[in-house]
């Protein structure tokens, strides 16, 4: 029996959170083998994002400075490092990381 703390991993994709079709590969703790989780890129359609990355996602990147690349990105990482608790017990259960 899964347990409530399973999580379903979607994939980001032409600027929203999709899901694969069916229940995906589960994803296990390396330490105790338990599931912590499955990822599922079935179904997607590889190409409709190939398109969307080409007419929406290149174009607003080449319209940014250099600067406001850097800007995002930063801002990316201040978002990450005030939710880096939550990856922590994630990071773990992968058995690479020195409790």
């Amino acid at each position: 029996e899964r347990d409530k703390e399973i999580m379903d991993y979607q994939n980001y994709a032409m600027g929203k959170w999709i899901s694969g079709d069916g229940d995906g590969i589960p994803l296990f703790n390396a330490i105790t083998g338990t599931e912590i989780g499955s990822a599922n890129s079935k179904g997607l359609d590889f190409g409709q994002m190939m398109e969307y990355s080409r007419k929406v996602g290149s174009p607003a990147l080449r319209k940014m400075t250099f600067q406001q690349r850097g800007l995002m990105l930063k801002a990316l990482a201040l978002h990450l490092h005030g939710i880096k608790g939550k990856f922590y017990e994630l990071s773990a259960a992968t058995g690479a990381t020195k409790l």
